[in-house]
């Protein structure tokens, strides 16, 4: 006879299942819908797409200058994503999107423990991992700011690099105050891969350095997409 926490453990095993199920048809669907109009209406161009690799686990880091972001950056990306997001975005009406994609969520304050083993299951099955350092703060003056050291630290601990990516154009859609969107053309411009070998465990300013190399990895991206237009 099942006895209540087991019950509780299987209903948590099916409601996972189905969300997995749901999510997976969902991404299918949403790419199908949503790639063409991006193509069609906003000239969507990735380049350096010989950076992305086919198979295996990859950090995906990119600025974060738009809410479009993280749609943008997926129908630019030939694998699912699963994102990183803030734990706002899980409490209310919409958690069950998040839920659905198996985004992973994270703490504005405090230790993200359970976040953290999250993201390393995730690489562990050849996942991408999805993360935007700067985290999101409605900015729309495209700069780039400082990024979380968090990016650097699962890098070191699953030995995984990160791929730097630039998304330009998306911030210009629905730019503040705007009610209808701006028919603007978004380039999506990855870069190499970084890797930060033998570092498992680095310290405060090791781990500061690492985060502004893949800062400024995302930053020449956006000088280099400059310098085609």
């Amino acid at each position: 006879m099942l006895t209540r926490e087991s019950k509780k453990r299987k209903r948590g095993l099916l409601a996972q299942w189905v969300y997995g199920s749901l999510g997976y048809l969902a991404y299918k669907i949403m790419w199908m819908l949503s790639f063409p109009v991006l193509k069609l209406l906003f000239g969507l161009e990735v380049r350096n797409a010989h950076c992305i690799p086919k198979e295996g686990p990859i950090i995906l880091a990119a600025n974060h200058f738009s809410i479009l972001d993280p749609w943008v950056l997926q129908m630019a990306f030939p694998r699912r994503i699963t994102y990183m997001v803030g734990a706002l975005f899980y409490q209310g009406k919409g958690a069950w999107f998040y839920k659905m994609h198996k985004a992973i969520p994270v703490k504005e304050r405090g230790l993200n423990k359970d976040a953290f083993v999250a993201g390393l299951d995730v690489l562990k099955d050849s996942g991408v991992l999805g993360i935007f350092p700067e985290g999101w703060e409605e900015r729309y003056d495209g700069q780039l700011q400082p990024g979380n050291p968090g990016v650097a630290m699962l890098s070191c601990k699953s030995h995984v690099p990160v791929l730097p990516a630039y998304i330009s154009g998306a911030n210009k859609i629905l730019p503040k105050g705007s009610m209808l969107p701006r028919f603007t053309k978004i380039t999506v411009t990855y870069g190499e891969p970084i890797n930060f070998n033998g570092a498992e465990r680095p310290d405060k300013e090791t781990l500061r350095k690492m985060t502004d190399t893949i800062m400024e990895g995302i930053r020449k991206l956006n000088h280099e997409d400059n310098s085609k237009n």
